[in-house]
């Protein structure tokens, strides 16, 4: 795990410590980056809907999903 410095907003920080529930700086952070990286991971599988890489539609990812 790598260790850094860095410059946070205190207003931006204090709003996702509530959003998150969490109280550590370094977690707050942490999630924040698995969201991030999550939600471009997503973007990037949605644009290969159609792509013929992928043979499914939303509609049939969301049947997966249910089961």
């Amino acid at each position: 795990m790598a260790r850094t410095t860095v410059i946070l907003d205190d207003e931006l920080l204090s709003e996702a410590k509530k959003i998150t529930g969490e109280h550590a700086t370094s977690k707050v952070v942490r999630v924040a980056l698995q969201e991030l990286v999550r939600g471009a991971k997503l973007k990037a599988f949605a644009q290969l809907e159609g792509s013929g890489i992928i043979d499914m539609t939303q509609e049939d990812l969301e049947r997966l999903r249910e089961r």
